[in-house]
């Protein structure tokens, strides 16, 4: 049996009250992961098929 990396795509969403763009791109920097409302993961690859540890 092999070890493989996979790779899986989730997308967060969160709400916020700006005034631009630039300021929402620039808040969601600082945020954490439970600050999101996460989508289920998609699009799932094998990255790399043999894995040594």
């Amino acid at each position: 049996m092999r070890k493989m990396q996979v790779m899986v795509i989730k997308y967060g969403y969160a709400i916020l009250e700006v005034d631009s763009e630039e300021e929402a791109l620039g808040r969601t920097k600082n945020m954490k992961d439970c600050d999101f409302d996460w989508s289920d993961f998609d699009d799932a690859q094998v990255v790399d098929n043999d894995v040594y540890y």
